[in-house]
């Protein structure tokens, strides 16, 4: 009865504060928008994503831990972010360690969802119609050669949907290996550990804990690798490591 009650609580302690940091990052976006007249703003992202990480662990005690690469996030050169999806929770590892000048790519139905589509939309994320694979494509190449020019990065899960199994990750989609090698740009992957240890919405079981109780214990952890390096051909898509 008890696991059921903290899966209950920490459940609605990650709700709350997901609508009240967008409530507060749309606000932020829509004075900024009066002020530049533009209707985009990345660095919005780490500024409230990284409030509200530091503050669901207070509350809800689950933190986010860096285990290794954190150097790969804060290179200043346009890059394709490609990273595992196991929950909802992926997004405290993505509000903690977002890198500036980022803007992430999310199906067209998250911009419909109450506040958290407004405050999405004002930070940036491209919205794209999964059931129009060429017109969605075409979209992101479009939208990425004026990102190229600024220096800007774009995050994808390359898997399209939520994986919770515990085992294989599923068939990566092609857009963001097809981006990077579009663009001669780098692809850095980033691995989310495995939640199952603390996690399961299943059994109703969410444990908390802190990196002194434990090597993994009730913390999200997360490993940037080293950025790889594409090929010349779109045809041949060949991606090699790059030296770290």
């Amino acid at each position: 009865m008890m696991q059921q009650l903290r899966f209950l609580y920490r459940l609605i302690v990650f709700a709350l504060l997901v609508f009240v940091f967008a409530a507060l990052n749309i606000v932020h976006g829509v004075l900024l928008t009066l002020l530049t007249f533009k209707t985009r703003h990345p660095s919005l992202t780490p500024l409230w994503g990284t409030s509200m990480t530091r503050v669901f662990a207070l509350l809800g005690g689950t933190d986010v831990v860096v285990v290794e690469g954190r150097e790969h996030l804060e290179e200043d050169q346009s890059c394709v972010f490609v990273a595992n999806h196991q929950s909802s929770l992926d997004m405290l590892v993505m509000m903690a360690i977002w890198p500036k000048k980022t803007v992430a790519v999310a199906k067209q139905s998250v911009a419909f969802m109450p506040l958290f589509g407004m405050a999405a939309y004002l930070n940036g994320t491209i919205f794209i119609n999964r059931k129009d694979s060429q017109g969605a494509k075409q979209h992101l190449n479009n939208v990425f050669k004026g990102m190229l020019a600024r220096k800007e990065r774009i995050w994808f899960f390359p898997e399209g949907t939520r994986n919770r199994t515990t085992g294989e990750m599923l068939p990566f989609k092609k857009g963001a290996f097809h981006m990077a090698v579009a663009a001669q740009v780098p692809i850095v992957p980033i691995v989310i550990t495995s939640m199952a240890h603390f996690y399961s919405r299943s059994e109703m079981r969410w444990d908390a804990g802190r990196p002194g109780s434990g090597p993994t214990f009730g913390c999200l952890l997360f490993i940037v690798h080293c950025p790889l390096s594409c090929g010349l051909s779109l045809s041949l898509s060949v991606v090699s490591y790059g030296a770290c």
